[in-house]
């Protein structure tokens, strides 16, 4: 186990920055009045997102079922987490709602990572 953390603890502190960041209150946060803007940092969130795991679940030699359908496992694996985030927005933060263009950004960064990450690291 000791391979997994060595390569994957990149991944699991930007999935917990990231949770972090959306459970947030809203009115912490800076007000940003540019609908796109947002769904941006979403669909970039989720790119590094898959791309990190991408790479751990590569280098790493622990758990060696992380390197058979690889993409399909993080494609998977990082859409429920964004589709997730977003539910937990709305049953756990009194100002921050689900919001199904921000879990499709999450969703297109999570493709877009996998793929890139496909062609960069094969």
């Amino acid at each position: 186990m000791n391979s997994f953390l060595k390569y994957n603890w990149p991944s699991i502190l930007w999935a917990a920055f990231i949770l972090l960041l959306c459970l947030i209150p809203g009115r912490d946060l800076p007000s940003v009045s540019i609908f796109e803007f947002d769904k941006i940092v979403h669909f970039t969130f989720y790119v590094i997102l898959a791309g990190l795991m991408f790479y751990g679940w590569r280098k790493q030699v622990s758990v060696s079922a992380l390197h058979q359908n690889t993409f399909l496992k993080i494609l998977i694996i990082t859409s429920v987490y964004g589709f997730a985030v977003e539910i937990m927005q709305e049953l756990f933060t009194a100002d921050r709602h689900f919001d199904i263009f921000d879990a499709l950004a999450n969703c297109s960064g999570a493709v877009a990572g996998s793929l890139i990450s496909v062609k960069l690291l094969k």
